[in-house]
């Protein structure tokens, strides 16, 4: 999983474009487009699908907003052409952080090169 820049905004554009389909991005999703890649700036990737995953009392409208954003994202930043659901994608990461360290930090560096451009799409296809 190598790190293309010359790839990188195209596969970010698609992403968003997955995630949003025809729609504009709505305020809210932009939000959490931007969220995430602080959150994967300073906590890291196994923290931000440990947030998607998470099954408690923090539901209200930032996490009613957040979680399917990230999931998309973060589940097509594992796999672009079946991104794995919530469970999944937590013990794909969790089990690439353990088994192999160099492929996890790899992703997550690649999360944050795409971060950036996840961003720049998203408030592209903003509405209004």
């Amino acid at each position: 999983m190598t790190i293309r820049s010359e790839q990188i905004s195209l596969s970010a554009h698609g992403h968003i474009q997955r995630y949003k389909g025809k729609a504009a991005m709505e305020g809210d999703d932009l939000t959490a487009v931007l969220r995430l890649s602080q959150h994967l700036r300073v906590f890291g990737l196994l923290s931000a699908v440990g947030y998607v995953n998470q099954s408690n009392d923090q539901n209200g409208k930032i996490r009613e907003r957040t979680v399917p954003v990230w999931e998309s994202l973060l589940g097509q930043l594992i796999d672009e052409k079946n991104p794995p659901k919530r469970k999944d994608l937590m013990e794909a990461v969790v089990k690439m952080a353990k088994t192999d360290p160099d492929l996890y930090l790899e992703t997550w560096r690649r999360s944050l090169v795409l971060a950036n451009h996840w961003n720049f799409w998203a408030r592209a296809y903003q509405e209004g």
